[in-house]
């Protein structure tokens, strides 16, 4: 075998000297590039992509968490509404479709609550995997470090180490030989860092799985507890239901009366927002039918302020549910009888004002016979609707504020419920839009 400089050996390529044969049969069997690029490297990757999932598992949980605790808010408004209406010793086709609301409201949280124990069983699978690869990464370090230590112990006297450096056959060998022990003493010295380090994260992911699994029992338990009262809810629509059927003669009238209300409303809005606008002429002076979207530029930046807030615009209502959403609808009682919303019912306190969900002006104040007063605000080419309302607090051109009181909600025999529209301008006339997408979540 030819001679070669240990300065550059190889895994396969070293020397052996009958003199020093521990020093040269340590070299062969672990050299320095296997000390660099094995163990350590694998755990840096480790750490990292368990750093990564940490990350996108905290912001999933947290997404999570917040729609749980809405939900949570939801309910116990829901339930205070239940118990308000409970109150009055008879049952109302209120109380119903406030069942019906907690009904769905409950069984989202239920699901979330799944969502929740899905990702928190990921991450336990996720951490017990990331254990499981760390421990070998730790024996395989040890094994590692005792081959330093045995190593350092063979060659422990200064007398070994300077007859290994005193056999270099040059000055420049001896000197590559001087730095590759060196760099042995600072590979162990890591080594034992790396080793404190993985069992210090070994310990720290087995305490994290142990919160988890605390949590993930807890989960269930609350799980358990919402599928319970969600039965109860289903038992109480029931016998609600099975109540308000004997009484179809009464609901009949009173969903011509609601339905006659709907028209009445549909008609005063429609009049109402018609009366501001003009039709569009060209340049002969002659009108197209089409209507005139000219906007002064302060309503240019008001219409633009009301799109970008899409999902994030208040309730009208400190607090209240959903009982009616947009559309057609069956009736909750009545077979064969579809309700077309055109906007959304929220059921609220006896006696709760009704608030701006936008910043704008006072259009219109209108009155209803028999279905109380409503209020027109403009937003640009979009109108927001406020109706059911006993008493009006505004008049027509005043500026408002978002969340600025516009009245109160009138209270008849189907509760205190706000009506709320959302009407946009086009060329070719009104568009009926759909509120509950555009209200904060």
């Amino acid at each position: 075998m030819n001679k070669m400089d240990l300065g550059s050996i190889g895994p396969h390529q070293v020397r052996i000297n009958a003199a020093l044969p521990s020093v040269h049969l340590y070299l062969l069997r672990f050299p320095l590039s296997t000390l660099r690029a094995s163990a350590p490297l694998r755990l840096c990757v480790l750490l990292l992509f368990s750093l990564i999932l940490h990350s996108a598992f905290s912001q999933s949980r947290k997404d999570l968490e917040k729609k749980r605790a809405s939900l949570d808010q939801q309910i116990r408004t829901t339930t205070a509404l239940i118990d308000k209406a409970k109150k009055d010793q008879s049952v109302t086709q209120e109380q119903l479709q406030l069942l019906e609301s907690q009904i769905r409201t409950r069984e989202q949280l239920i699901h979330t609550m799944s969502s929740e124990l899905h990702r928190v069983d990921q991450h336990i699978t996720e951490d017990e995997d990331m254990v499981a690869s760390l421990q070998n990464d730790l024996v395989v370090l040890k094994e590692e470090y005792g081959r330093m230590l045995q190593f350092a112990y063979r060659n422990r006297s200064a007398y070994d180490r300077m007859s290994y450096l005193f056999a270099a056959e040059s000055f420049q060998q001896a000197y590559r030989r001087s730095r590759y022990m060196a760099q042995i003493a600072e590979q162990r010295t890591r080594q034992a860092a790396l080793i404190e380090e993985t069992r210090a994260t070994i310990d720290a992911r087995l305490e994290a799985l142990k919160e988890q699994r605390t949590e993930k029992s807890k989960l269930v338990g609350q799980q358990q507890a919402e599928r319970q009262k969600l039965s109860s809810d289903r038992s109480g629509q029931e016998s609600a239901l099975k109540t308000l059927k004997k009484e179809e003669g009464r609901l009949r009238e009173t969903q011509k009366k609601q339905e006659k209300q709907r028209r009445d409303i549909d008609s005063a809005i429609r009049k109402a927002i018609e009366a501001e606008l003009k039709p569009k002429t060209t340049a002969a002076g002659s009108s197209k039918g089409k209507l005139d979207l000219t906007l002064t530029p302060e309503a240019k930046e008001l219409n633009a302020d009301f799109e970008k807030n899409k999902g994030k615009l208040p309730w009208p209502v400190e607090k209240g549910v959903i009982t009616s959403r947009f559309g057609k609808q069956a009736h909750p009682v009545l077979p064969g009888i579809v309700i077309e919303n055109n906007g959304v019912d929220i059921t609220t306190e006896k006696g709760s004002s009704v608030r701006a969900l936008f910043r704008g002006e006072v259009s219109s104040v209108i009155v209803i016979p028999g279905a109380g007063k409503a209020v027109i605000l403009s937003h640009g080419v979009y109108r927001t609707v406020y109706s059911n309302l006993r008493e009006t607090n505004v008049s027509k051109g005043d500026k408002v504020d978002t969340k600025q009181t516009l009245g109160t909600v009138l209270n008849d025999d189907n509760g205190s419920v706000a009506h709320i529209e959302l009407w946009k301008i086009t060329a070719d006339g009104l568009v009926k839009v759909d509120p509950g997408p555009w209200l904060f979540r």
